[in-house]
């Protein structure tokens, strides 16, 4: 029954896939979503709207969807905030941003590691990338992750061990320089 928090053990949980074939991951904690009210954006055979698509809703979609005889504000749902969208709505608005009746910026942002795969009967994975929000994952690559390998010689790259740092104290063996407990001085070993 929607609106009752239906707790699944982490092992079912992790049969839940996202558009992405991706485990699913959690939409929000912050408050009740999803068709289970469980953070999820996990779907079965009784949600019948399909809540699937994990996404930031903004004004111009609430104000959309409004005029389309489901009024969001009434489950008190406000611009800024996460929500599991029924697949078909987001998909309306996504249909009337590319014909030019609903702004770009009306469509929501999708969370796609937090969008159920349900979500693909009724959408794309392309279409619903094109409006992949921030920190996700558009055209297979990351936008905030660090690059697989960075030169240790350029300015800014990740430390390097060395034993010029690490390999001169007591517990290596070495006999190097070491600090003064006390005075935080270089002493001789």
């Amino acid at each position: 029954m929607a609106g009752q928090p239906n707790m699944k053990s982490s092992k079912e949980m992790m049969k839940n896939k996202n558009v992405a074939g991706g485990q699913l991951a959690m939409l929000t904690k912050d408050y009740p979503v999803g068709y289970y009210k469980d953070g999820y954006c996990r779907t079965g055979s009784d949600d019948k709207g399909n809540h699937s698509v994990g996404a930031t809703v903004n004004k111009e979609f609430l104000d959309f969807t409004n005029s389309r005889g489901n009024t969001l504000e009434k489950a008190g749902v406000k611009d800024g905030m996460r929500w599991c969208l029924c697949a078909s709505r987001w998909k309306e608005a996504f249909d009337a941003a590319q014909k030019g009746d609903l702004a770009h910026s009306a469509v929501p942002k999708v969370h796609i590691h937090a969008s159920h795969e349900k979500a693909l009967d009724v959408v794309s994975y392309k279409e619903m990338k094109k409006y992949s929000a921030e920190g996700e994952v558009p055209g297979g690559q990351s936008r905030n992750r660090q690059p697989d390998y960075t030169s240790p010689e350029k300015p800014g790259g990740p430390a390097k061990e060395s034993s010029d740092i690490s390999g001169n104290s007591e517990t290596t063996g070495g006999s190097g320089v070491r600090t003064d407990p006390d005075h935080n001085k270089p002493t001789k070993s």
